[in-house]
């Protein structure tokens, strides 16, 4: 297993956030879909603590993504064959996976979900120590993934953050 391997691991992110994070972005659209207009009047320190907050919830992803790993690799699967039978299960490939590799696969998912629930309690505890609540979030999430004057205004934060 080669944890280490980029493009693995971002297979993998993309594809475990998506579920891990459902709970809390499930209002979302999906990126660079564009819907009605998305509020983008949000004041300085809305800002602040939003980029406060999404430090903390990227901090319980990634190490939730890591618990994930783990669990995959203790079921004897490669991270890439995970997420070929992930697009397997949603009717995303032509491929079949043995009967093992099926119930390897099911147990890790049961694992992953519970320590998901865990780690979605964790997301809104750090929103919640911000200040700032979970339909607020997803706002301004939402203008920082569709305008790209907000999400330049956000990231001016973040680099102001990230530097002192």
């Amino acid at each position: 297993m080669k944890t280490s391997n980029g493009v693995l691991t971002r297979l993998f992110s993309t594809a475990f956030l998506m579920l891990l994070s459902f709970g809390l972005f499930a209002q979302l659209p999906p990126a660079g879909q564009q819907q009605q207009e998305v509020k983008t009047d949000f004041d300085d320190a809305e800002i602040e603590k939003f980029v406060d907050a999404n430090l903390e919830v990227t901090k319980v992803q990634q190490k939730a993504e890591q618990e994930a790993i783990q669990i995959i690799t203790e079921k004897d699967l490669e991270l890439e064959r995970f997420n070929e039978i992930v697009a397997i299960q949603q009717g995303q490939s032509e491929e079949e996976a043995t009967p093992e590799e099926l119930a390897a696969f099911n147990e890790a998912a049961q694992e992953i979900m519970a320590v998901n629930q865990k780690n979605q309690a964790k997301m809104v505890k750090a929103l919640e120590a911000h200040d700032v609540s979970e339909e607020e979030y997803q706002q301004i999430m939402m203008a920082y993934q569709q305008d790209e004057e907000f999400r330049a205004k956000v990231d001016a934060v973040v680099q102001k953050k990230s530097k002192g």
